[in-house]
């Protein structure tokens, strides 16, 4: 396992993503567009957010992570679950160029979740995603398509928080921790290294073997980030 940054940012990631409406609108279009699936590889799960999500409404999920304190994290939120949702979530350690040995031959859906900006050769993760997808079964990637505007994110985040009465001391506190973390990650050019347009990585989809278009839009994050689901 690869002890890094993530290690630290773990633990505010949890705590923060979850609380923002931003993430949550992106794990909202997940939903939307995994309806009718069965078998979903959630791949760079991190803590387990989206995998967590799946499992709740009712699809098998096998995610899996390469750093620690992610895996860490995911671990414990499969623990803590109902015993027919723990049987339906598997959680792996592994990398998102080489999938583990446990993962399906043919899912459903692959989702790689703010994981594209972190590798250096992005078409080897997603040549490795279609492989694991059945004839029809869908990629689903978001994350950014520029180094992130922080301020602008926590800014428009902090408004929302605050006209929904959120904005509380511990909140506050979180977010200072986060904010601190998540500053050393978007200006580290080792960290974030690569970022797509919508369009562009739909064009590199379809090169790669993958056929129509479901979604593809710059939206989420206040912009700052694109979402793009295709199928096989």
């Amino acid at each position: 396992m690869v002890d890094n940054i993530w290690t630290d940012f773990a633990q505010s990631y949890d705590a923060i993503c979850s609380q923002l409406n931003c993430y949550r609108r992106m794990v909202d279009k997940i939903l939307r567009d995994t309806q009718g699936c069965q078998t979903v590889i959630d791949a760079g799960c991190g803590t387990g957010l989206v995998s967590q999500a799946l499992v709740s409404r009712g699809l098998s999920v096998v995610g899996f992570d390469n750093n620690p304190g992610m895996l860490a994290l995911a671990l414990r939120k499969q623990a803590a679950c109902a015993v027919e949702e723990r049987q339906r979530w598997t959680v792996l350690e592994g990398d998102v160029r080489s999938f583990p040995s446990g993962v399906p031959a043919r899912a459903d859906a692959v989702v790689l979740n703010n994981v594209l900006f972190y590798v250096r050769e992005p078409e080897e993760v997603l040549r490795e995603s279609l492989a694991h997808l059945q004839p029809g079964g869908r990629l689903i990637s978001a994350g950014p398509r520029r180094r992130p505007d922080l301020q602008k994110v926590m800014t428009k985040s902090i408004e929302e928080w605050q006209a929904e009465g959120r904005w509380d001391a511990t909140l506050q506190a979180t977010t200072a921790y986060h904010v601190d973390l998540t500053r050393r990650l978007v200006t580290d050019p080792n960290e974030m290294v690569t970022f797509f347009e919508p369009e562009v990585l739909v064009e590199t989809l379809r090169r790669l073997g993958f056929s129509r278009v479901i979604a593809a839009d710059h939206d989420d994050y206040y912009g700052e980030n694109y979402y793009v689901c295709m199928a096989r």
